[in-house]
């Protein structure tokens, strides 16, 4: 081969290294780029479509101040969310403290200039008021403070950072309920009892009730006993802000008058009720919005009354053969329960809580273990057999059924009324004597930030045209994922672009002007290209 030929062959495989380069770091820069660029939009309006003019950027928050865990601010009129450090949320509150800084984002994602936080002392006052029982949840050994109630596999405790309790229920329509094994007692006159809860339960959409109520039952269903006192804390009860994810203290005080509720050391209800008893188990029910994997935090719970020793007990789970009460001369499957957590067992006793159909026989409710019936009587006095009613009943197990000699297992377990109609068990377990010695785990991470919930709607038509309403809410979020913005298709091709660079939500109007019947889009565009695109089809029926 000639020089010049070396040279030609050596200068051809320069060019195709070069190209193989540039194929690769093309093909590199594209895999890269949804993961990095965040979605942009830009305004698009067709001829038959009229959008809502975008207004001036909003005001800034006149007051912003930290303090008992919480970055607070001054609402802002037009505003859909805010942004505190770069986490946006729509509550004029976020769970921190500090001094970040906090803008007005409205519902085209225009930020209004910051405000920095000035910190505040916290409040303390409210632990010297409780001069019985205070719980930080340092112990993690939780059983041995508290039964809790709520679905196996839905209902999940574990131990968050700085003590404290979590809840998570992914099941998304769960309530869980915690009964404070130490009982709350009265003073004589005055302020005759308090009990605290510092919790995030009463969130956006989210409910805490406190029930206390003589007798020792797991939960009291949405029908309590006549005696029961129940505080409810929810949207209803609105003189507060109470953003999602943030604690706050709520507060039961009873008087010689009434029961005044509290939050944060502010009456927000009253009740016109007196307690009729001296004594009452202290019962927490904490639900998060419903439909949405749910998160709920306790930070502590107190009540006044004179420390009392708590006998130790073991819970054992124990599922029934079937989960209807059965009458009592019903066939029964053959499905029972190992007798293992009996064999060393000095005593035990059965607790279970049922609710009712429309009708049946408390008094005749009786557990069928293997050869033995063992009779359940109510926790509570005064019960109510309404429907959905919910009862807590105890029975103690005969000493056939302890020791090491008998049979591996207990066939049939299953719960017989007269007239059960319909009722169901919702939760069975054998109380044992001993130190329980289930630990919790640590919490997992804080869920990630959520798009809002689109909703798109007709609310007016005339002759020629239609007002489109998209409302994006995200009020039940504890962190919002920020939005590009939304487009809208018409008979499949784009109408209309709505950008809402790094939004939060917030409400829309569309004014489309078209006859005849048509089908409408609505399609949200998350900021981040590697969440799912929500959307809402709507048709547009011709007059």
């Amino acid at each position: 081969m000639t020089p010049r030929r070396r040279v030609i062959t050596a200068v051809g495989a320069v060019a195709i290294i070069v190209a193989a380069v540039l194929v690769l770091r093309a093909t590199d820069d594209a895999s890269k780029k949804p993961s990095s660029e965040a979605v942009r939009l830009t305004k698009y309006t067709a001829d038959f479509v009229k959008v809502s003019s975008q207004p001036a950027r909003p005001s800034p928050p006149s007051t912003v101040w930290s303090s008992d865990g919480r970055v607070q601010w001054t609402p802002v009129d037009g505003a859909a969310g805010y942004e505190v450090a770069g986490k946006l949320v729509v509550a004029p509150e976020i769970a921190g403290s500090g001094r970040p800084e906090v803008r007005a984002v409205d519902a085209f994602g225009q930020r209004s200039s910051p405000v920095r936080a000035e910190e505040r002392p916290s409040d303390y006052g409210w632990r010297r008021t409780i001069d019985g029982w205070l719980d930080d949840f340092d112990d993690t050994f939780l059983e041995r403070r508290y039964h809790l109630s709520g679905r196996r596999g839905c209902v999940n405790p574990s131990s968050g950072s700085g003590g404290r309790l979590v809840l998570d229920m992914p099941c998304g329509n769960d309530t869980a309920v915690l009964r404070a094994r130490t009982p709350m007692q009265l003073n004589e006159s005055g302020e005759l009892g308090r009990v605290a809860v510092v919790t995030d339960a009463a969130g956006p959409r989210g409910r805490l009730v406190l029930d206390l109520v003589p007798g020792t039952p797991d939960r009291l269903g949405p029908i309590p006993p006549p005696d029961a006192i129940r505080v409810v804390v929810d949207d209803s009860v609105a003189p507060g802000t109470r953003g999602a994810g943030v604690l706050h203290r709520f507060e039961a005080v009873l008087t010689d008058n009434d029961v005044r509720v509290m939050q944060d050391g502010a009456q927000i209800a009253a009740l016109p009720v007196v307690p009729k008893w001296r004594e009452a188990s202290v019962l927490i029910s904490v639900t998060p919005p419903a439909s949405y994997p749910g998160r709920v935090e306790i930070d502590a719970v107190g009540f006044t009354g004179g420390r009392q020793p708590v006998t130790d007990v073991i819970e054992t789970p124990v599922v029934a053969g079937t989960l209807r009460v059965l009458e009592p001369d019903e066939e029964a499957p053959s499905i029972g329960i190992a007798r293992a957590p009996l064999r060393a067992a000095p005593s035990a006793r059965l607790r279970t809580t049922v609710r009712f159909g429309d009708g049946g026989d408390p008094n005749g409710l009786v557990a069928e273990l293997g050869p033995a019936k063992v009779p359940l009587r109510p926790e509570v006095s005064g019960w109510s057999t309404a429907e959905d009613s919910e009862l807590t009943l105890v029975g103690d197990l005969p000493a056939e059924l302890l020791g090491e000699a008998g049979t591996h297992a207990l066939t049939p377990f299953v719960l017989r009324m007269p007239g059960a109609s319909q009722a169901q068990v919702l939760e069975s377990y054998l109380e044992i004597p001993g130190q329980s010695p289930a630990k919790l785990e640590n919490a997992p991470a804080e869920p990630p930030p959520v798009l809002p919930v689109m909703t798109a709607e007709f609310t007016a038509k005339g002759p020629n045209d239609v007002t489109l309403v998209v409302t994006l809410d995200a009020a039940h979020a504890r962190s919002v994922a920020p939005i590009a913005g939304f487009e809208v298709y018409v008979d499949s091709s784009l109408a209309a672009t709505v950008p809402m660079p790094g939004g939060v939500g917030g409400r829309h109007e569309l004014l489309i002007e078209l006859k005849g019947s048509h089908n409408v889009e609505v399609r949200l565009r998350p900021e981040d290209p590697g969440r799912q695109t929500d959307s809402v089809l709507l048709e547009l029926s011709g007059s």
